[in-house]
């Protein structure tokens, strides 16, 4: 177990931590890891007496502790979009003029002529950012309608017959509320159930100030920061969302 997990599973260790790895290729490497878990180094074929699913599972949770290679990439990939949303340098620069421009990172997707590397981040974004919220500062970083920062949602979906009928979906939140009237406009007069959502989203926003500094991404718990920042994946379920949410609601 200790040279599965120290050696077999960290050869493909600084790869994953730039390129999201493609399916085909990490089923391969667990073809290899499985092999040498049940045969060693013997060339008769043994039976696989449990999923490798299974095996990769956290010790509390049934499993052997081995680490998800899947998700480690996950992880690696999602610390680079943290540092693009919390740091400043020279490779954030470099991201920022070639692929963000005068959008959000929330508002950009990934394009055929894209390098590698960066469809891998596009790929793990979404994921990423239902672990956090923005605090918003001066609101060219957040999204207005997508991104969560007023509450624990975004507004989308508390209010999702109002975001079904706004025009500019992608608008920060400096767009929006830099002005008054705030700088939003509905393919339709608003009434009934959606005016009285309107209503209460304008009040909510009452008390927010945009400040002259830019803005930054949370996540929600000291445990998930431990998850991204040290990629100690072995504490996590198979399937990362779930257990994220657990923790999150402790």
């Amino acid at each position: 177990m200790v040279l599965l997990n120290s050696v077999l599973s960290s050869l493909p260790m600084f790869m994953m931590s730039f390129f999201e790895l493609p399916k085909g290729v990490l089923e391969k490497i667990d073809c290899f890891r499985s092999r040498f878990y049940w045969q060693n180094d013997q060339h008769k074929r043994k039976y696989r007496l449990a999923k490798w699913e299974i095996l990769c599972q956290p010790k509390g949770q049934g499993g052997l502790g081995i680490h998800n290679l899947d998700l480690q990439n996950k992880c690696l990939l999602s610390k680079w979009l943290f540092k693009l949303l919390n740091e400043d340098g020279m490779w954030q620069e470099l991201l920022r003029n070639k692929y963000i421009k005068d959008k959000t990172l929330g508002g950009c997707t990934k394009k055929p002529t894209d390098s590698h590397f960066w469809k891998g981040l596009m790929n793990v974004k979404d994921s990423f950012m239902n672990f956090g919220s923005f605090k918003v500062k001066d609101g060219s970083q957040t999204r207005f309608w997508m991104d969560t920062w007023l509450g624990n949602q975004p507004l989308k979906d508390r209010f999702p017959l109002l975001f079904n009928i706004v025009r500019r979906k992608q608008d920060s939140v400096a767009t929006v509320i830099a002005s008054v009237p705030l700088n939003i406009s509905f393919h339709r007069n608003l009434v009934g159930t959606n005016l009285r959502d309107w209503h209460r989203i304008v009040a909510s926003l009452q008390d927010v100030n945009l400040q002259g500094e830019k803005g930054c991404f949370c996540l929600g718990t000291t445990f998930i920061r431990q998850i991204f920042c040290k990629i100690y994946v072995c504490c996590v379920n198979q399937q990362w969302g779930q257990s994220v949410t657990r923790f999150m609601a402790d």
